[in-house]
């Protein structure tokens, strides 16, 4: 195994709570450092930071591997549909998941999305006091998510609560139970409903994966199947959509050019998640030893993919952390991955983003901040007090 003698290393742990506000400095030191880092954390892994190398990895999947996990350290839930799987297995799971969340498909849903966003906005046209999001940004990905699955709304904010404590930074549950635990009776109850009751939705169609003749789907891959949209598809989206709401109220220059050409609307969002990348990181493993930088890299050792990190290289981007709408190659980021596991339901998660944003503006004819944002981490705005002329 790796020592910290002869290697670069930073003193980095992802269930570090104030990392929430204080990860970007962290990622500078990375770069600073080479690129790749060694961290003792959590049993030890390479945290990399640098676009290209995290890029190069996100391409090659028989070197840099999923199967073995990719969050550091594992928490306890199923592994998630294809993207915690290497090929074959990987391939017939995207499949599945592009059936329902692919390129093909989104553009129908585009309806259903714009209804969940007007039901949620304050009628009428008058002046109004509003919150763009808890209420808004963060509940709209939750409906639209339960829509497609078929899930019942009584869940919903028991999920969200789940999410928050398995798949972000972590945060212990409020009253002290184990998520993974809550999370795997849901699923367990999700599976048998449907089992007795098919319907005419996703859940019943991933749940007859299990009966095919031919490569029938274990229960625990449903259970991941179900986690992947349940959960993968809900949060990401949510904060994606709220730093794009918070920026658009905050800069009034940048609300008027949208307002003026909503065909931009499109290309802000690109840069919303490059700037405040959702998704932080994710692991892979070394398949066999490999030079990575300036640092060799052990069969079977972890990497972590910093994606945040990577999207603020300043070798890749010019002024990085400034938001620029007319930013070359802005779609060549890396905020929903890259390679095999780029995320299936990126053209889901865009639809999301844009028609939140539209929604906004053709529900008001200005937006104005009417206090401060809550912000519980660097790319979480909770809260987004405006009001809407």
């Amino acid at each position: 195994m790796t020592t910290t003698t002869d290697v670069p290393s930073v003193d980095f742990d992802p269930l570090d709570q104030d990392l929430r506000f204080a990860d970007y400095p962290v990622y500078d030191r990375i770069r600073d450092a080479g690129g790749v880092c060694w961290s003792p954390a959590r049993g030890g892994f390479w945290a990399v930071a640098d676009f290209a190398l995290v890029k190069q990895i996100a391409s090659d999947h028989q070197q840099w591997l999923s199967g073995d996990g990719v969050r550091i350290p594992p928490n306890g839930t199923p592994p998630t549909f294809a993207l915690e799987y290497d090929r074959p297995t990987h391939t017939a799971h995207r499949q599945i998941l592009t059936e329902a969340v692919g390129p093909r498909i989104t553009p129908s849903y585009e309806g259903l999305v714009r209804d969940h966003a007007r039901r949620l906005l304050p009628a009428g046209r008058e002046a109004a006091s509003f919150d763009l999001g808890e209420p808004y940004a963060f509940r709209l990905s939750l409906d639209v998510v339960f829509a497609l699955i078929g899930a019942p709304d009584d869940l919903k904010h028991e999920v969200e609560v789940l999410a928050e404590s398995l798949f972000l930074f972590r945060r212990p549950m409020p009253d002290g139970s184990d998520p993974a635990v809550r999370l795997q009776e849901i699923l367990d109850a999700l599976v048998a409903d449907r089992e007795a009751r098919p319907r005419d939705d996703w859940l019943s169609t991933v749940v007859g994966y299990g009966h095919r003749a031919e490569a029938p789907l274990s229960q625990q891959e449903i259970h991941g199947a179900i986690v992947a949209l349940l959960v993968g598809g809900h949060h990401s989206t949510a904060r994606a959509t709220g730093c794009l709401l918070a920026h658009v109220a905050a800069q009034p220059q940048l609300q008027q050019h949208l307002r003026e050409e909503p065909g931009r609307i499109a290309d802000a969002v690109e840069e919303a998640v490059r700037m405040w990348t959702p998704l932080r990181w994710f692991a892979r493993t070394a398949a066999a030893d490999a030079r990575l930088g300036g640092v060799t890299v052990r069969r079977g050792e972890r990497v972590l993919l910093l994606y945040a990190g990577a999207n603020r290289d300043p070798a890749r981007y010019e002024a990085p952390d400034v938001f620029r709408l007319d930013r070359p190659r802005s779609r060549d980021h890396l905020a929903f991955g890259w390679g095999i596991h780029r995320c299936v339901g990126m053209p889901l998660a865009q639809l999301e983003v844009r028609v939140a944003v539209e929604e906004v503006f053709a529900r008001s004819t200005w937006v104005e901040l009417d206090g401060d944002i809550t912000w519980t981490s660097s790319t979480e705005p909770r809260h987004i007090p405006v009001l809407l002329r």
